[in-house]
């Protein structure tokens, strides 16, 4: 006997990390992935061969940065699997990965946001690397042109809007 479902809100969340957020006109460019495995949502940088890219490290600058990974359509599955079933999420080295360079998408926020707040790239090794959070110093990179669009919470899923990622606060300049 099959399971009745009355309604589509089972199993439905708020979103998934790196999902474009809207049907609103978006850029994303394409660009193969060089040294490691970069998850969905996560900041990325130009790689060092043509039309490549790499994760964040703690050495990037903004001006590094060209955009954040979005799930996409474009490979019949975006990894292999590490330990079946279980598929890592994101783009593998080798692979072709989407960049969203410009227009709405979700992310996971690390610390929790204001609407309006100016999104932060955290640059430490670690689970978080590449994902994005609020606030300036250490281990922060801060991008003054994406700002996360509602107040969202520590830990979850929230949406950012890229109007452009090259600018970044520099005090003194």
């Amino acid at each position: 006997m099959a399971i009745a479902q009355n309604d589509f809100t089972l199993f439905r969340g708020k979103a998934y990390e790196g999902q474009v957020s809207t049907i609103d006109v978006y850029e994303a460019i394409s660009r193969r992935v060089e040294t490691a495995l970069i998850p969905f949502g996560r900041a990325v940088v130009r790689g060092t061969k043509e039309r490549s890219c790499g994760p964040v490290s703690a050495t990037t600058t903004a001006d590094q940065v060209i955009g954040f990974t979005i799930r996409t359509l474009a490979e019949f599955s975006n990894s292999m699997p590490a330990n079946p079933p279980n598929y890592q999420v994101g783009y593998d080295v080798n692979h072709i990965a989407s960049v969203l360079h410009r227009g709405p998408m979700h992310v996971l926020c690390v610390d929790g946001a204001e609407a309006g707040q100016v999104v932060s790239v955290i640059l430490k090794e670690g689970a978080d690397q590449g994902r994005l959070t609020t606030g300036m110093g250490a281990g922060l990179l801060v991008l003054n042109q994406v700002k996360w669009v509602d107040n969202v919470k520590a830990g979850e899923i929230g949406e950012i809007r890229v109007d452009g990622i090259l600018n970044v606060y520099v005090e003194g300049k």
